[in-house]
């Protein structure tokens, strides 16, 4: 797991960083990846998209999109082994290719924990996740010029990014460098900027169109299909879940 982090910061950061705004994402993701990965202690991951979806503040549609990418950016460190079906997620594999070894081994483990997007920078947004990371996770406390190098950000966003985490008390100036004030709780400042009410209204979304789901598999598995299952009146947004059988999925659309 250390080695992968080394891996993610001196090479992989600096391929996403060449997809644009789309890499800033796929950075995110793969910490989101990792984090997984050591809470289960499996280099397999069968975690779904709604899942990395609240992980990272972001819709699961867009999470659909970003796992192709991440996979062929990752060149061979992630890989998908086996597709989702049914109750089950799609299954990833997780290993450091030997070209990697040497690289990830020349390198000091950094301190502290891996993080996907914690609550608090839905609201700050993800330049300003990828400036907090960089001075907590860093092998010293980082100068603005140091942290505009780390990040890839221009020197005016970084400055703006830190102005307003120092007006949060995250972060603090202390001799030109920046340093985390570790007194100050992220979860409690992200309860006060509204961002754990955003983050709880998405869980209880997603556990009700992934009991939707469940039930609409359940009915099918028995050869039934119930009226609901193609138009529910008192539903404000309903999905047909997708079938292997093309003819009942596009029967099902029309009647819809």
């Amino acid at each position: 797991m250390n080695d992968l982090e080394n891996i993610l910061y001196a090479v992989l950061d600096q391929r996403f960083a060449q997809y644009g705004r789309l890499g800033i994402s796929l950075k995110f993701l793969f910490r989101s990846v990792l984090a997984y990965m050591r809470t289960n202690q499996s280099n397999v991951l069968d975690v779904g998209c709604r899942t990395f979806a609240v992980a990272l503040g972001k819709d699961h549609a867009t999470i659909a999109r970003l796992l192709p990418a991440l996979e062929q950016a990752t060149a061979g460190i992630l890989t998908r082994i086996e597709r989702g079906r049914g109750k089950n997620a799609d299954s990833y594999l997780i290993h450091l290719p030997q070209e990697y070894e040497s690289i990830a081994r020349q390198l000091t483990w950094r301190k502290g924990k891996i993080h996907a997007v914690r609550p608090v920078f839905r609201v700050l947004g993800d330049l300003a996740a990828l400036t907090y990371e960089a001075v907590e996770r860093g092998r010293h406390s980082p100068t603005t010029a140091e942290l505009v190098r780390t990040t890839g950000f221009s020197r005016n966003a970084i400055t703006a990014a830190l102005a307003e985490m120092e007006s949060l008390q995250m972060l603090r100036r202390h001799h030109g460098r920046w340093e985390i004030i570790a007194t100050t709780n992220l979860s409690d400042l992200a309860e006060r900027l509204g961002a754990t009410v955003e983050r709880q209204q998405q869980i209880t979304k997603y556990r009700r169109e992934r009991a939707q789901w469940h039930a609409w598999l359940d009915r099918h598995a028995n050869g039934t299909i119930a009226e609901s299952d193609i138009y529910n009146a008192e539903a404000e947004e309903y999905w047909i879940p997708p079938c292997d059988d093309e003819e009942l999925q596009l029967a099902l659309w029309s009647a819809a």
